[in-house]
């Protein structure tokens, strides 16, 4: 019995770092943007052109994800998106032009979000029972930041101990990456069972409803859907623009590469491992209890810090503020990011259509994927640096005012459902 636990929590491990390393180099931007500049020969707006026809390509294939999930073997599918996302990492560590990069981030996004997205949270969720799915799909959170934060830091390590101008640095970067997705896709063959257990199949025969037409088009007629995809949308919009922390603090603030390296490492891995652990501990034990209510209070507080980054703009002078203030940001979003989907459950969203619903406020809330990069690219290209970054943060505060409106109305919309709930039982009572 203690051995079966072992494995059942190395295999949860495996799945987890997979599905969170995995989007690693279609992502590469997020640390890497002015290696890649250098070494691959692209303008920012090329590297804002290559992130987005991820998100686009991402965006067509978040839903179809799931029928992938109930129809195929877990243990095939997790295994070859792996192997063939390192082999892609190989193809691109030899800097090849444009439109082979573009080719390589639409093959990313089949390998990563239609071959592993679902597969993966639906292959965790089926190593235990109903009871236990919020351990696990906490623990699934937490592995994943540890895994991309334990790789990001070595890969770090790797680059720096090269010369600034040696272009093997960011090469062997990505054969890194390319080297752990196949080892892990090996891994994923002896541990990630087929998924067609006697839980797996009851699961396939409850969902069969999810798929059909009448079912989407109800999802879509649901205000509370709309509300929970607006939530998202505006906190991803920030996640989006935290993603240029490390050109910020070069630009703005004179912070040597390395150095905004490591705070990029910093804001977008090490605070992703701790934040959304935390926002669950707030919903937990506050007094709020409402995964949507302390979104609200978070993006407030998203807003005073976009307030006071937009005023230093102009004279950015402490570079120790200018990380604090980033770090504030950082808190708010990935805290947020840990709670958004729980809003859906909160709504009171039935459970027969939770899946539909997710899908959709996935494609709609993941939006800014599309459209943030190849933005604020061109504003760096064509912009001062302070009007580009002015821009860039005024964005982001429309994406948290956003935040508030929609959290608010849901809000209000959960508290009118539990009060319609609590005058039926009581005139059942009587």
């Amino acid at each position: 019995m203690h051995n079966t636990s072992i494995r059942r929590w190395l295999t949860l491990a495996i799945i987890s770092i997979s599905g969170g390393v995995s989007f690693d180099l279609a992502y590469l931007r997020y640390i890497y943007q002015i290696p890649m500049a250098k070494f691959m020969g692209f303008t920012n707006t090329e590297i804002g052109l290559i992130m987005s026809t991820f998100g686009i390509t991402a965006i067509v294939l978040y839903a179809p994800s799931g029928i992938i999930a109930d129809k195929f073997s877990h243990k095939k599918m997790m295994t070859s998106a792996m192997i063939a996302t390192g082999l892609l990492g190989l193809l691109m560590s030899v800097y090849p032009p444009l439109w082979v990069m573009l080719c390589i981030q639409v093959a990313f996004a089949i390998t990563t979000i239609l071959m592993l997205w679902s597969v993966s949270i639906k292959a965790a969720s089926l190593l235990g029972g109903h009871d236990e799915q919020g351990k696990i799909m906490g623990w699934m959170e937490g592995l994943r930041g540890v895994g991309v934060m334990s790789l990001a830091v070595f890969t770090m390590w790797v680059f720096s101990r090269f010369a600034p101008e040696d272009p093997n640095s960011l090469k062997s970067v990505i054969l890194i990456y390319s080297g752990v997705y196949i080892a892990l896709g090996i891994l994923c063959w002896f541990f990630v069972s087929d998924g067609n257990g006697a839980q797996a199949q009851a699961d396939s025969a409850g969902d069969k409803r999810t798929f059909s037409l009448k079912d989407i088009l109800s999802v879509l007629r649901i205000s509370t859907t709309w509300y929970c995809s607006m939530i998202i949308f505006g906190v991803y919009t920030i996640y989006a623009i935290l993603s240029y922390s490390t050109n910020y603090l070069t630009e703005m603030y004179g912070l040597s590469l390395v150095a905004a390296s490591y705070m990029g490492v910093v804001i977008n891995k090490i605070f992703r491992a701790m934040c959304g652990p935390i926002g669950g501990l707030i919903t937990t034990y506050s007094r709020y209890k409402s995964p949507t209510r302390v979104v609200q209070f978070l993006a407030l507080v998203s807003v005073v810090a976009l307030g006071v980054i937009l005023a230093t703009n102009r004279n950015p002078t402490s570079v120790a503020v200018g990380i604090g203030l980033i770090l504030l940001l950082a808190f708010t979003c990935y805290a947020s990011r840990g709670l958004y989907f729980a809003c859906i459950g909160e709504a009171r969203t039935p459970t027969y259509i939770m899946g539909t619903t997710v899908g959709i406020c996935s494609v709609i809330g993941f939006l800014p994927d599309v459209f943030v990069y190849p933005i604020v690219g061109y504003w760096q290209d064509t912009l001062p640096p302070a009007e580009a970054y002015r821009n860039m943060y005024m964005m982001g505060l429309a994406a948290s005012c956003l935040v508030i409106v929609f959290t608010f109305q849901l809000f209000r919309n959960i508290r009118r459902t539990a009060q319609n709930e609590a005058m039926t039982a009581e005139q059942a009572a009587q």
